[in-house]
């Protein structure tokens, strides 16, 4: 007999697939060649089963990078263009443009087979993270949390900010936070109470090491959950992202232990981040 909550639990991550695609195809509407989107879009479609749109947006995506020579970024999709080749002329022909480009397409081609097999883990996360965060941003939109101005502001600024490749915290919250939103405290209340996931002032707690040093920090920063406290063999966490199911299986299997999920504000997380790092930096403080 199937597990109710583990049939819920993949409901819930395809929905969030689903509202993330929604999301970045109403981007391109505006930016048809933006890069994340494209990016984005076709991972989305490939992790869903709609391989030929997943397709479409990869050979998309190539086309752009061509067009704006970028060579290190074309020599990267070879790879996942090669598995086209010999079912779709396009792709065939993308391969051939991109391989014209020189020998140092193939060594980018080459550089990014193996970093994408050395680090396929630290990539699934980045892109599970900007996905969710999307879709985040759609539901505060369909529940009228955010107006459609808002939320254009809030997509745009975390494409950017996704591409910055900085070791930093990218969440709809944080988004919210740099613009000075007036009502993100009830932002905040509200995803909590949707998704059954309280409110915790991180200020009350006192960091320890063996709680935060249970989750690498590049994992919290990047994708935006720390562990507060320990109790026993749980562990309450803090997240920036309530809707995001796939980041409390994360947080679990990275942990080791069963976890109690809270909502804090990205002010307060932003803090105890900076606690972390000063903890490891200084262990015998």
């Amino acid at each position: 007999m199937a597990d109710p909550e583990k049939k819920q639990s993949v409901e819930d991550l395809e929905a969030e697939v689903w509202n993330a695609i929604a999301a970045f195809e109403q981007i391109l509407e505006a930016m048809p060649t933006d890069r994340v989107s494209l990016q984005t879009l076709s991972d989305a479609y490939e992790r869903v089963g709609d391989h030929t749109r997943a397709k479409d947006y990869l050979m998309r995506l190539a086309n752009v990078l061509l067009d704006e020579n970028d060579v290190d970024g074309a020599g990267g999709l070879l790879g996942r263009l090669a598995k086209y080749k010999d079912e779709d002329l396009e792709a065939a022909e993308l391969i051939a443009r991109i391989e014209a480009l020189g020998p140092a397409t193939a060594e980018a081609g080459a550089a990014s087979n193996k970093a994408s097999k050395e680090d396929d883990a630290a990539e699934r996360h980045a892109a599970v993270n900007i996905t969710s965060e999307l879709a985040f941003a759609w539901n505060l939109l369909q529940a009228r949390e955010l107006t459609q101005e808002e939320y254009s502001r809030v997509v745009e600024q975390l494409s950017d900010a996704s591409t910055a490749n900085l070791l930093s915290t990218v969440s709809v919250l944080h988004v919210l936070q740099d613009q000075d939103y007036v009502s993100l405290p009830q932002v905040i209340a509200f995803a909590g109470k949707e998704c059954s996931t309280p409110v915790v002032s991180l200020s009350s707690f006192e960091l320890r090491p063996e709680a935060v040093s249970l989750l690498p920090l590049d994992f919290v920063v990047r994708r935006g959950a720390l562990v507060f406290e320990v109790m026993g063999a749980h562990c309450l966490v803090a997240v920036m992202n309530p809707y995001d199911q796939q980041l409390r299986q994360d947080v679990e299997s990275t942990s080791g232990r069963p976890c109690h999920f809270y909502i804090a504000s990205p002010s307060e997380f932003d803090a105890a981040v900076a606690t972390i790092k000063e903890l490891a930096e200084n262990p015998m403080a």
